[in-house]
């Protein structure tokens, strides 16, 4: 077989994840006689973290089904770009023999370079490969200057390449104009939209347009835009997201949930559409809805990066919402798989929050069904757990517990912990996070992650445990990109870190760095005390 002269493959990493044998043998074999310089293979996700974080692969090659009780290739995909651990320049393959409109869709959402059927040719994978490659080699400059947020280098190689009349040009009218929207140069984003909102398979432009509308408030014109995408393309599940966002935005719930439910229907498979679309059940008081979607999104959440036990309780408190709705037998069905789930995280998760969160929940499970056996055995391992270790407990654990607890009428226990809550923020609330306008779209699950990587923070910092704590933002950071809040925390721990130690050059360096992007950062309000004060803290190390 012919490989195209301008493809040098002798210099390309492989990496192969094919659950089936032969089918990765198949692969293996292929991509060897290729001349590849490296070719790998891995099924479990600690392997496949692993290569990832000691090679940089110019390609995977992804298996949709790993296996049962694996992720799937859709859940490796996400956390591969979510932890970072793959480069913008690598090509991903997804390769699957389930066809669904259901599973194409939500593989989809997570951008795979090419999507290939079972069963395919070699020579089919061949021209992915020529056609995927071919475009990394040609837009290799621009995605550096993304990486580095180089805005104005990106403006520049986009133009350069729409001048030149590059089959890559409309892609490159998107990247020109998302760099002018987070510039906030948002009539120069405009004009592009405007230009090229009819032109084919450009149907961003009219995301970009109903975007600029929603940060002018003009939620009317914002839903008229993404309504008019879903009816011209039923399938671009994006318009639904943001098309719910505006509704929230209004105080429209109801709208909301409807727009979710649409999308769902369409492609069930999606973590976060489906995880706010059963908080918005729950918020409107549609405890049937809310708990059947909390059911699935637990199911969703299996093996995911997204598991976590807040999802069990939202769904135990979905169900407590609902028993009072439905007879006693169907209670008892409900509360049945609740507990299951719950012991499940339980094992899990196993760490004093959990155990007692889950204790608790259990105990109100039992009560509604009036066991009373079981709620006061529930009750009482919970309460003796939460004794023995209530100083070990996270902030945000310990405003949970505290609300089951008073639910339960146990509100000496209940005031004991929010007492030990002010004082934490009154001690920490510099570092604590706070509301955040330029992260509206920042999830609930994100934001609870990002505050348990802070408070985590918070410790490491005041025992001078300052790259750990380092690590900890950073990964804050990931879950919410553009906050001020967690950027002045670094700046305060890059700081402290050099004044300990006035070796570290490199804190300093990262410092000077941060300072500068703060400072140009448009967001940040002039006034705001603690970035002055860190500044001059800054300038003041270097004299």
């Amino acid at each position: 077989m012919d490989v195209m002269a301008d493809i040098d493959f002798t210099k390309k990493r492989f990496l192969i994840v094919d659950s089936v044998k032969q089918s990765s043998s198949t692969l293996k074999t292929f991509i060897q006689n290729l001349g590849c310089a490296r070719v790998d293979e891995a099924i479990r996700m600690h392997d496949i973290v692993s290569k990832c974080e000691n090679f940089d692969y110019d390609c995977i090659l992804l298996g949709y089904d790993l296996g049962d009780g694996k992720k799937n290739g859709q859940q490796v995909l996400e956390e591969l770009r979510v932890e970072k651990l793959i480069a913008r320049h690598c090509i991903v393959i997804m390769i699957t023999a389930e066809l669904s409109q259901a599973m194409v869709l939500a593989a989809l959402e997570h951008k795979p370079n090419e999507y290939l059927a079972k069963p395919f040719t070699l020579n089919s994978l061949l021209k992915r490969l020529e056609r995927s490659f071919k475009k990394i080699s040609s837009m290799a400059a621009i995605y550096n200057a993304m990486d580095d947020n180089n805005h104005a280098e990106v403006i520049k190689l986009c133009q350069q390449m729409i001048d030149q009349q590059s089959v890559y040009s409309i892609e490159c009218l998107g990247i020109i104009s998302r760099q002018y929207f987070e510039l906030k140069q948002f009539n120069r984003a405009e004009d592009i939209y405007l230009k090229h909102r009819d032109t084919p398979n450009c149907q961003w432009a009219d995301i970009g347009l109903g975007k600029i509308a929603l940060h002018k408030k003009n939620f009317q014109q914002a839903n008229q835009y993404f309504q008019g995408i879903i009816k011209q393309h039923p399938h671009y599940l994006a318009a639904y997201d943001w098309l719910a966002n505006s509704y929230q935005l209004q105080k429209n719930s109801i709208g909301a949930e409807n727009t979710l439910a649409q999308a769902i229907s369409l492609s069930p498979r999606s973590f976060s559409r489906m995880h706010n679309y059963a908080q918005l059940c729950f918020d409107n008081n549609h405890f049937d809805k809310a708990t059947n979607a909390f059911f699935q999104t637990n199911d969703l959440s299996k093996n995911s990066i997204h598991r976590q036990p807040s999802i069990a309780y939202s769904l135990a408190n979905s169900a407590l919402a609902y028993s009072e709705q439905i007879p006693k037998q169907q209670i008892k069905n409900i509360n049945g798989r609740v507990f299951k789930i719950l012991n499940d995280i339980n094992k899990e998760f196993s760490s004093p929050e959990v155990n007692i969160q889950t204790g608790l929940l259990s105990a109100r499970l039992h009560y509604v069904v009036k066991d009373i056996v079981e709620y006061e055995a529930s009750l009482s391992r919970a309460e003796s757990i939460l004794d023995r270790r209530i100083d070990e407990l996270p902030l945000s654990s310990m405003e949970e517990i505290a609300e089951t607890l008073l639910k339960l009428n146990r509100g000496l226990k209940a005031n004991t912990l929010l007492f030990k809550i002010k004082k934490y923020r009154q001690e920490n609330s510099e570092f604590l996070l706070d509301n955040d306008e330029q992260n509206t779209n920042i999830t609930e699950l994100n934001k609870s992650k990002a505050q348990a990587a802070v408070e985590s923070a918070i410790n490491l910092y005041n025992s001078n445990q300052f790259n750990a704590a380092l690590a900890k933002l950073n990964k804050a950071l990931n879950w919410y990109p553009n906050h001020i809040g967690i950027k002045l925390n670094i700046l305060q721990v890059l700081i402290v870190a050099f004044e300990e130690d006035r070796n570290r050059l490199d804190e300093l360096q990262q410092a000077k760095l941060l300072v500068k992007e703060l400072k140009e950062n448009k967001d940040i309000n002039e006034h705001n005390l603690r970035f002055i004060g860190l500044k001059q803290r800054f300038y003041s190390l270097k004299k």
